[in-house]
Parts: C-alpha cells; sequence; structure tokens
C-alpha cells in the first residue's frame, strides 16, 4: 500500500471539511442574523434617530453616524502614530534592544483584552482627564479605540515595508538620495497598499468593538450635533459637541436590546447586528481590493 499517498489525501480531506465545517457554520450565523433582523429594517428604522420615536430603539442613524465617528476618529488619531513608529523602528532605529522591547510591547498590546482597555479609558479618560474629555464623550472612545486599533496598523506597517525590495531603497541611496527622501518617496509609496490595508482593518475593529465603547464613549439617543455650549465641570466652561457629548453606536443598540428585551423588539437587536456586521464585511472587501489592485499595478 502506498501509505504516503494515502496519508496526502487523509489530510486533503480532513483539510475540505474543516473548510467546509467553518463556512457552513459562518451561513447559519449570517444566515440566523438576517432572518431575526428582516422585520426590523425598513427605511425608517435606518434613517431615523432613536430620539424620533416614543419606544426604544425604533431607530439607529444615530447609531450608524456615531460608529462611522467612533471608527474614523480613532484612525485619523492611531494612524499616523504607527506608521511613524513603523517607519523608525524598520529604517531609523539601530539599538536591536530597544526595537526588541518595542516589538514586545506592541504584542503585549495586540493581545490585552478589550476589556481591559476599556476600564483604563473608564479610568483615565472618563474620570481623571473628564474637564478636557468630558467624561462618557465622543473623545474619550476615539482615544481608547486608538490605542486598541494601534498594534494593528504598526504591524501591517512594518509587513509592508518588510516587503520593499533592498534593490529600490539602494538605487535611492546611490543616487544621492537622504534617508528621509528614500523613505518618503520611495519605501512608503510602494508599501502604501499595505499600509492601507491595515487601516481599513483597523476601521473595521473599532466599528465592531463593544467593551471599549460602552466604557468610554456612553449612549446617545440624539443625532450628534455640531456646536458649542457650556458645562460648568468642563475646561474653560465649555462642551464642544460632539467630541465632549456621549455618542450612540452600533454595538451598543445591539446590547441595549439583550439588555431590555421587555422594552426593546429583539428582531431590532438583529438589525443593528446585521448593519454591523454589512459595514465590517464592506470594510473588510476594501481591504482585499487595495491588496488585489496594488498587486496589479505592481
Amino acid at each position: 500500500m502506498n501509505w504516503p499517498k494515502i496519508e496526502a489525501m487523509a489530510f486533503k480531506v480532513i483539510a475540505h471539511l474543516a473548510a467546509l465545517t467553518t463556512v457552513l457554520v459562518l451561513m447559519f450565523i449570517l444566515g440566523t442574523i438576517t432572518y431575526e433582523a428582516l422585520p426590523a429594517l425598513t427605511w425608517e428604522f435606518l434613517t431615523t434617530s432613536e430620539s424620533d420615536h416614543m419606544d426604544l430603539g425604533a431607530g439607529i442613524l444615530n447609531a450608524i453616524v456615531g460608529t462611522f465617528l467612533l471608527a474614523l476618529g480613532s484612525t485619523i488619531v492611531a494612524a499616523p502614530l504607527a506608521v511613524a513608529t513603523a517607519v523608525y523602528l524598520k529604517r531609523y532605529a539601530t539599538n536591536k534592544r530597544l526595537i526588541s522591547s518595542a516589538g514586545f510591547l506592541l504584542d503585549v498590546l495586540s493581545g490585552t483584552p478589550s476589556i481591559v482597555l476599556g476600564i483604563f479609558g473608564l479610568l483615565v479618560l472618563v474620570f481623571l482627564l473628564q474637564p478636557i474629555t468630558g467624561g462618557f464623550s465622543l473623545i474619550s472612545g476615539v482615544i481608547a479605540l486608538s490605542i486598541l486599533t494601534l498594534p494593528v496598523m504598526e504591524r501591517s506597517t512594518e509587513n509592508a515595508i518588510d516587503s520593499v525590495p533592498d534593490e529600490l531603497e539602494h538605487a535611492s541611496y546611490a543616487l544621492g538620495a537622504t534617508k528621509l527622501e528614500t523613505v518618503s518617496k520611495v519605501t512608503l509609496p510602494y508599501a502604501l497598499g499595505g499600509i492601507l490595508t491595515g487601516v481599513v482593518i483597523g476601521i473595521g475593529r473599532a466599528a465592531e468593538e463593544s467593551a471599549v465603547v460602552i466604557l468610554t464613549a456612553g449612549y446617545s439617543q440624539f443625532f450628534p450635533e455640531l456646536k458649542i455650549g457650556q458645562k460648568a465641570s468642563n475646561f474653560l466652561g465649555i462642551k464642544l459637541y460632539p467630541l465632549q457629548d456621549l455618542v450612540g453606536s452600533l454595538p451598543y443598540s445591539v446590547y441595549r436590546s439583550f439588555e431590555f428585551p421587555d422594552m426593546i423588539p429583539m428582531s431590532k437587536g438583529f438589525a443593528a447586528a446585521f448593519v454591523l456586521i454589512l459595514i465590517v464585511v464592506m470594510l473588510n472587501t476594501t481591504a482585499r481590493m487595495i491588496v488585489f489592485w496594488r498587486r496589479r499595478i505592481g
């Protein structure tokens, strides 16, 4: 008997079964959520805020906009820091101990449970820095989420920089370019696809996060406003909307539907979850399209 061939076939069958099981489980989960969400997926539900209705959870536009504000705001804060850190560690740092320590700390931060970062945000951003952040607020959620997503973006940027051929950078130096010119005009443009992929993945993770948002951004039934108000406990007695105000989010909308099942129909919670999954799928699809586009033009 040809045992190597039999073993290869057995492993192939096991791999196919594992892949099929994963796909079926995923389809079952998505199918269940979609089926339960259909009764509540109406145009009014998607385009009105919860404050526009007498019933809790009757509209999620405030949560949709709040989710985008949290995700985009955290990306604006985290992305420059992540790219700068990766460039420094890969192209400027020479101390091997410093590079190793920084990589270890980033791995620890990446593996830290989100609930721990949420508690940190609650104690520091919400309570200790309340005069600046306004307590439970958009800015508190943005800063906490930026800490959560920074390691993802930084590691993705490092991998993208590692993919840059040495010949390109050596040619740049041979032509008399400085290290800054080489990094800014050769390294980063070549690695742009990988960097953008990490950024988009970071946006998706920020959008789907729940523990950090609940403990830092709180929840508001109202649509975010752009104005300046007054609050005595804030710095200079000024409250900047929406930065220092509570903000709604889709993860919290899902949580509230299961926290108050007697007040919010379960279908509305599933509908909020369906919209959140749709947003995350769109972001991940965008990341894959970026990778495909970079490979085509590369």
